[in-house]
C-alpha cells in the first residue's frame, strides 16, 4: 500500500513539472490557425514601428471564460528583408514560450472550481465545449520562424489573467541585430 501511495504522490508532484519540458506527451507544436474566429472581440491595439506591424486582438470565450482569455496577434513584415522570429516570451500564458515555460496545468485546475464539473451530464457538455473552444489557443509559441517581406504570421495565445490585458515579448532578429518588442 505504501508503494502505491508513494507512486501516486510522485506522479502528482512530477506532472506539473513536465509541463515546462519538451517531452513526448507534452508536445503541442505551433501551427497557424487558418479559420475565422467566431468570438466576441473586446479589445484591439496596433504596434507599428521599424516596418514591423503587430495587431493584438482580445476576445471572450463563450464556454471557457472562467479559465482564460483568448488573444490573437497578427505580425506583418513591412521591411525589405526577411524578419526572423527567434521566439516569444510570456509571463502567464498557457502556451509554451521560448524559455520552455508553460502554465497549461492551471487551466485544468481552474475547471474544477465550478459547479458544472461535479454534475455528470453538465460536465460532459460544458467540458467538451470548453475543450473544443480552447484548442486553437493552446499551441506552443513559434520558434525560429522566418517571415518574408509582405507576409504575415498569426499567433493565437491563451492568457490566464482574467482581469487585465497581458503582453507578450517578441524576440526578432533583423539584419544581425536582436530586437525585443513587448506588446
Amino acid at each position: 500500500m505504501k508503494k502505491i501511495l508513494l507512486l501516486f504522490l510522485v506522479t502528482f508532484i512530477v506532472t506539473p513539472s513536465f509541463a515546462a519540458i519538451d517531452t513526448w506527451f507534452n508536445t503541442n507544436p505551433f501551427k497557424q490557425h487558418k479559420e475565422e474566429i467566431n468570438l466576441k472581440k473586446i479589445y484591439s491595439d496596433i504596434y507599428d514601428k521599424d516596418g514591423i506591424n503587430i495587431k493584438k486582438n482580445l476576445f471572450e470565450f463563450k464556454y471557457s471564460y472562467k479559465e482564460g482569455r483568448p488573444y490573437e496577434y497578427l505580425i506583418t513584415n513591412n521591411t525589405d528583408s526577411d524578419l526572423f522570429l527567434k521566439g516569444v516570451d510570456s509571463e502567464y500564458h498557457a502556451n509554451k514560450n521560448i524559455t520552455r515555460k508553460s502554465h497549461w496545468t492551471r487551466v485544468n485546475v481552474r475547471y474544477y472550481k465550478y459547479w458544472h464539473t461535479y454534475v455528470p451530464f453538465a460536465d460532459d457538455y460544458f467540458g467538451a465545449r470548453s475543450t473544443i473552444e480552447q484548442k486553437p489557443y493552446l499551441y506552443d509559441f513559434p520558434k525560429n520562424y522566418t517571415i518574408k517581406p509582405g507576409d504575415s504570421l498569426r499567433i493565437l495565445a491563451m492568457g490566464l489573467e482574467l482581469k487585465k490585458i497581458q503582453t507578450l515579448t517578441f524576440i526578432f532578429e533583423n539584419n544581425g541585430q536582436e530586437l525585443k518588442i513587448e506588446f
